[in-house]
């Protein structure tokens, strides 16, 4: 019988109720044959691209006038593509998110912390001081204006065509479908899109001579976001963490939840998400939508192209991923570190986190049968094989094998297989004499940094007659 070791990752308030969990494997789909997930493959490692030495976070990055800029702790540096770094100066804080934007003639780039405003104006940073800026808890960029909503309010501003450093006092407009704040204006398709606490709004530039920017004549969403960090876009859509903690992907001017009841469950569980932080990236055919939420220590992560998910983590607690932002440059994908100031390549071919450990995982559905018992003789997991390195661990790489029988209370010991030596292409790995059980969930782990496809899984057994 067949065992469902392919899929996404759906942890509910039961194991044994339509759950699994794919945690550093994601499940791939056959596009000509529809929705069909064919295989799960390793997420991909870290490889460091650039050490500040430091063991503050990387709080932000972006690509500016041919440089990645980057914020460190409270400093602000540029980057070269050969990795020349540069101090450009500080900020008043060295914690927290923050956003980057620069203008069209890469002139100046704007900077804001949650509250602050700063503006690199090519040889110097300094913190907006013009009197009626008023203060920023996001930021974003639009047809030459810089926009910002201003905190605890319901109003969001724009600069002066192309400088962020001066403002007017009635540069302003208040999203009104809902006596809401403002926590986050984002750029999408050429629309500024201005997310509150429980609605949303869309505006579009008009050319009004007043204020450029009207709203959409159906332009309010009956929904908030909760993390105003939350925001993020890729090609086609955007994504945001909601205020009833549910993911809304925007294709147009329509969103759906894609967050499966399994996955709200674990949301709500948490206690701080208002710190969630995502973004977006492609990788080969596939789009992902990054979410962690720092206090809990927890990355989810969406697959766009699939309309999956799978749990992403990092050495050395196999906690949250270390990615804390993320920038395309120099035709690579970069992330920053959440706490020690490196910034890394994002690599499919790559098996390890920056040399350490990487613990992929994927647990089944619950294998039943009316609650008869059964006799499980032999459980045979359909990888590639074949896929140990030359030397070191990984050579003889290793699967394991745990099961339980009272619903994911209790876990057998482990059980180990090999994955196959350089050459063993045909290997597979399989376990037998498993015992009977009326319910059983099984799940398999590999830490050796190696590749990791999982194709299929077969369990040969016999069904009691109670």
């Amino acid at each position: 019988m067949k065992v469902p070791f392919v899929g996404g990752s759906y942890q509910g308030r039961s194991l044994n109720i339509n759950s699994q969990r794919s945690i550093n494997l994601y499940p791939t789909v056959d596009q000509e044959g529809g929705k069909t997930v064919v295989a799960m493959f390793n997420t991909p490692g870290l490889t460091e691209w650039y050490d500040f030495a430091d063991t503050l976070p990387i709080r932000g990055m972006c690509v500016f006038d041919g440089n990645l800029w980057v914020v460190v702790g409270d400093t602000v540096y540029s980057i070269t593509a050969a990795q020349v770094a540069t101090s450009r100066g500080t900020l008043n804080s060295d914690s927290g998110y923050v956003w980057m934007v620069g203008n069209q003639g890469s002139t100046q780039l704007m900077i804001c912390d949650g509250t602050t405003g700063y503006v690199w104006n090519g040889s110097t940073l300094a913190e907006i001081s013009d009197t009626d800026f008023p203060g920023a808890s996001s930021l974003t960029f639009q047809d030459g204006y810089f926009i910002v909503t201003e905190p605890d309010t319901g109003k969001w501003w724009i600069s002066a065509l192309n400088d962020a450093t001066d403002w007017t006092a009635t540069d302003y407009t208040t999203a009104e479908g809902k006596p809401d704040n403002l926590l986050a204006a984002k750029s999408h398709k050429e629309e500024v899109w201005a997310f509150g606490e429980e609605s949303s709004e869309v505006y579009y530039n008009s050319g009004n001579s007043d204020f450029p920017f009207t709203r959409l004549p159906k332009g309010v969403l009956e929904f908030g976001i909760n993390a105003a960090a939350s925001v993020a876009s890729s090609e086609d859509a955007l994504y945001v963490l909601d205020d009833k903690l549910l993911v809304r992907q925007i294709v147009g001017y329509d969103s759906k939840i894609v967050s499966t009841p399994q996955v709200a469950y674990q949301f709500e569980k948490y206690s701080t998400t208002s710190d969630a932080i995502g973004y977006c990236y492609q990788q080969e055919k596939y789009t992902f939508y990054v979410l962690t939420f720092p206090s809990e220590k927890k990355t989810w992560v969406f697959c766009e192209t699939t309309g999956f998910w799978h749990e992403w983590n990092s050495a050395p607690n196999n906690d949250r991923h270390r990615s804390n932002c993320h920038a395309w440059f120099d035709n690579k994908h970069l992330v920053g570190d959440w706490n020690n100031g490196k910034i890394y390549v994002i690599d499919l071919d790559v098996y390890a986190d920056d040399s350490d450990t990487i613990q992929r995982e994927r647990t089944a559905t619950v294998v039943h049968q009316n609650q008869k018992t059964i006799f499980h003789h032999a459980l045979t997991i359909d990888i590639e094989g074949g896929v140990g390195i030359a030397t070191g661990q990984g050579s003889d790489p290793k699967a394991m094998l745990q099961w339980s029988d009272d619903g994911g209370h209790t876990w057998s010991n482990e059980y180990w297989t090999t994955m196959g030596k350089i050459g063993e292409y045909r290997k597979k790995a399989k376990w037998r004499k498993l015992g009977h059980s009326k319910e059983r969930i099984y799940k398999f782990r590999v830490s050796d940094p190696v590749k990791v496809v999982i194709i299929d899984a077969e369990l040969d057994a016999t069904l009691g007659t109670h």
